[in-house]
């Protein structure tokens, strides 16, 4: 058996990451962290597969983590998406559920629905 594809998350509000966890725990290594100015260290160090971001977070936005992701040559190959409370799950699906380059994932997107989306960004 294959280990379980780890997944950071990052993201200011411990209800969202407390509900991340407990439905993609039984399917990924769900890493978490409300510390956005820790993320591309902690990203360094555990190697995720995929890192879920929001968007709007005090200190350090999800834009500003994207980039700092995208210029760290250690992490620039990691799938990146925005979760997001700005859009409705059907807005992500068009254009290409892109906000600017990066992939996004409504955060109203039902469970199976996020998960065949991330599943989607693993492969």
């Amino acid at each position: 058996m294959s280990p379980k594809k780890k997944i950071l998350v990052i993201d200011d509000d411990e209800a969202v990451l407390s509900y991340l966890q407990q439905t993609l725990g039984p399917l990924y290594d769900v890493v978490a962290t409300t510390e956005p100015g820790l993320a591309v260290d902690l990203a360094l160090r555990l190697e995720p597969d995929l890192i879920l971001c929001d968007i709007d977070m005090p200190d350090v936005n999800g834009g500003e983590l994207s980039c700092r992701f995208f210029a760290c040559e250690d992490t620039r190959e990691i799938p990146f998406a925005y979760l997001t409370s700005f859009v409705l799950p059907e807005e992500v699906c068009a254009p290409h559920g892109n906000i600017v380059v990066r992939r996004s994932i409504a955060k109203a997107t039902p469970a199976s629905e996020m998960i065949r989306m991330i599943e989607q960004m693993l492969h």
